[in-house]
């Protein structure tokens, strides 16, 4: 994630903390504080319902016009339109969550706010008739945000918000994101092994600040969070295959004396050679979503409905991994759905936010027989967790 104009001291002084043995106790809200909070909530469920609905009008009510918000609101919008509907999906609701770790008022009717937005979607098959007590599929984004809020003529609105955003996770491209065509049809895998399967509960309870990740919604405190300084999508992937039951080793280590990891442990593009070279994982398929959708003799219903739970997908941008994710099933509509960090995913449709140039890398991974790594147990909110106080 990158930092952001005020947020960027705030950023380092959260991050020094993230070291600290102690556990670091939020402080309570002020009436204004929870009553800009309040605002804020309002303004940004109207802001993705418009987006999942489309209005463009509603959202000119909410952000101020000729913003970069704005354009980035309405980019957002016809993204997740266009893969909607190139998925054959309709996105029928969403639910909104917010935490403010850090709210600043800067004058008389300016507001900054660091805020962690967590959206749960609700997604059907279009056209799809009602299932009466039929389960709802959802997934679940966690965000987090730097906004400033104005208030002109009596109303408030939001003026800024910069943010890493999962709908368009391209950030080496310079042209619009749109996504691939294509469909899939899946007859999921079964989870192959005991450490496939601690890797994905791992991976569900530390997920984030997604609506559905375990922990009360906040990274293991054990390890140092490395959003606000590149990312750590990989340095999350790393954790979840040693709670698999991989042992570190000179490469591939995360040292709890120096607070950090290797350059294996937490960068994309060192995991892949990583894996190659270690033998932990075989790359079993690669190539653009058109391409690993497609029935092939070796994979009837296309490479990418191989992927088992616990197995992890790299994705590639000119010829180098920007993000690594670890699958941990299948949701009921036929998706192989990953969890991430940095902008945390709970059981995501692998390609929601990526577009028709990515490069794929699906990665089967070998779980050792037997699981020699104890998971900690979740414990309170620590250091790399601080952002989601409040």
């Amino acid at each position: 994630m990158t930092k952001h104009g005020w947020i960027s001291g705030l950023a380092l002084v959260l991050s020094t903390a993230a070291t600290a043995p102690h556990h670091i106790t939020p402080t309570p809200l002020t009436p204004n504080e929870q009553h800009i909070k309040q605002i804020l909530h309002n303004l940004v469920t109207r802001e993705d319902n418009a987006i999942i609905t489309g209005h463009k009008a509603d959202l000119r009510s909410i952000i101020l016009p000729h913003s970069d918000a704005l354009a980035r609101a309405e980019k957002r919008a016809r993204y997740l339109k266009v893969w909607a509907t190139s998925r054959g999906l309709d996105v029928r609701g969403i639910t909104i969550s917010l935490r403010t770790p850090h709210i600043r008022f800067v004058g008389r009717g300016r507001v900054n706010i660091f805020g962690v937005v967590g959206e749960s979607y609700r997604v059907t098959k279009k056209n799809a008739a009602p299932v009466k007590d039929a389960p709802d599929d959802r997934f679940g984004l966690g965000v987090r945000h730097d906004y400033v809020l104005v208030k002109e003529r009596g109303q408030w609105f939001i003026a800024s918000d910069d943010f890493t955003d999962p709908l368009n996770q391209d950030t080496r491209l310079l042209h619009q994101a749109l996504p691939a065509q294509g469909s899939v049809q899946a007859h999921p895998p079964a989870i192959s092994s005991r450490g496939a399967e601690k890797a994905v509960q791992y991976a569900n309870t530390y997920c984030g600040s997604a609506p559905g990740c375990g922990n009360d919604r906040y990274y293991n405190s054990d390890y140092t969070s490395y959003n606000g300084e590149g990312g750590d999508c990989t340095n999350f992937v790393s954790q979840a295959l040693h709670a698999g039951g991989f042992l570190m080793s000179p490469h591939w280590e995360y040292s709890q004396a120096r607070g950090e990891g290797s350059p294996a442990w937490v960068n994309a593009d060192r995991l892949k050679d990583f894996l190659e070279s270690s033998g932990h994982a075989t790359l079993y398929a690669s190539g653009p979503y058109n391409k690993l959708t497609r029935p092939l003799p070796r994979f009837p219903d296309g490479a990418v409905n191989a992927l088992r739970p616990g197995d992890l997908i790299s994705y590639v941008e000119g010829h180098r991994a920007v993000h690594t994710a670890i699958v941990v099933g299948y949701d009921t509509l036929g998706f192989p759905v990953v969890d991430t960090h940095t902008s945390d995913r709970y059981r995501v449709p692998w390609d929601l936010g990526w577009d028709r140039r990515t490069i794929y890398d699906l990665w089967h991974v070998h779980y050792p027989r037997s699981v020699v790594f104890r998971t900690s147990s979740p414990r309170s909110p620590g250091t790399g967790d601080i952002m989601n106080h409040r």
